[in-house]
């Protein structure tokens, strides 16, 4: 529960982008409110700090205003802003008050990770620098007394600190994008047949189901042609399979070319490639399928030797699925080899 009230109710998932952005932006504003509203009563009721009092009033004030504005408007990159100025003000505000005193310095040091997160390494660096240097103004204004030992470790810690904060988002910044290439690696491994780059079956499947029912969303036309490479036991038992391989390859090839743009081509199983042509009438996939069949005829593939192509072509029906049309295909296929290969039948 508590984690989707950080998420603006679940309005963010955790495979969103923004997700990790969006849990800091509410657990920032929240805290400030927090911190500073218990500090708010113990500046006030115990120290009689009046002056501190009224910056953490102000600060929580604020805090809560971005937050809820934040909920009802999910912006997430000017919500970063506002919140990366806010955090800035409330603890610039502290230290001119306290003029460094009760060890007040210490939460600049919150500032630098907040803004690497939640702006990025280029804006976040840019708001440490300009952060610090008017933190040091601001004390050098109220006349904070400090030894000069002090000035040089205060300085050198800080930038020390931005440098190792830039680093590790750096660092993290190229983690997740060699996460990001991987995963679009798998995702693309995972749609295409290894061997010759088109579409799989697993794919395939997916595509035709979704395009069935465009087609009867929209009452448009739909077809399929079924391809079997002839004789292709022949290829692998009398020049091997690297051989067969590569004549899978180079007619993967020839169907993409022969395809038009909108026509969708991929591997089915084995020596069998699937066309699925949306808008296309039968007569339109007889034509298409007869162009295919005559580039892999008049083709020189790897062994120097002739390959034809069986192809089988069925347009979809009213109330049909997708195992009754391709058994329709399929059945075409097999007239198409029984009448003795290297044609096209429907």
């Amino acid at each position: 529960m508590f984690a989707a009230f950080l998420t603006n109710n679940g309005h963010f998932t955790v495979t969103d982008p923004n997700y990790r952005r969006v849990y800091l932006i509410n657990s920032m504003l929240l805290g400030i409110a927090l911190i500073c509203s218990i500090f708010f009563v113990i500046n006030l009721a115990f120290f009689q700090l009046y002056s501190v009092a009224l910056v953490d009033f102000i600060g929580a004030l604020c805090a809560v205003l971005v937050w809820r504005r934040f909920q009802q408007q999910p912006e997430v990159d000017s919500s970063a802003w506002q919140t990366v100025i806010l955090l800035a003000l409330v603890l610039l505000a502290y230290l001119a008050v306290t003029a460094a005193e009760f060890y007040s310095l210490s939460w600049a040091m919150v500032f630098p990770p907040v803004a690497f997160f939640l702006l990025g390494r280029q804006k976040g660096l840019i708001l440490t620098v300009a952060f610090f240097v008017l933190a040091w103004l601001l004390l050098r204004l109220v006349k904070v007394s400090l030894p000069v030992e002090a000035w040089f470790n205060i300085g050198v810690s800080s930038i020390c600190l931005v440098f190792l904060i830039r680093y590790f988002e750096v660092s993290r910044n190229e983690a997740f994008k060699a996460l990001a290439r991987e995963h679009r690696k798998s995702q693309q491994l995972s749609i295409t047949d290894s061997l010759t780059g088109i579409y799989n079956r697993a794919k395939l499947d997916a595509l035709l189901e979704s395009e069935i029912n465009r087609a009867v969303r929209h009452h448009s036309r739909f077809s399929v042609i079924l391809c079997d490479l002839d004789f292709f036991k022949r290829v692998n038992d009398q020049f091997g399979h690297m051989v067969g391989d590569q004549v899978l390859i180079q007619f993967a090839a020839i169907l993409t070319e022969s395809c038009r743009d909108l026509d969708i081509a991929g591997r089915w199983g084995g020596e069998e490639f699937l066309v699925l042509c949306p808008h296309t009438n039968l007569a339109g996939a007889v034509q298409l399928a007869e162009r295919i069949r005559s580039s892999v005829e008049n083709a020189r593939f790897e062994h120097q030797q002739r390959i034809t192509l069986s192809l089988g072509i069925a347009e979809l029906s009213a109330n049909e699925d997708s195992s009754s049309l391709l058994k329709r295909a399929d059945d075409a296929l097999y007239r198409a080899k029984a009448k003795g290969r290297n044609r096209a039948e429907y």
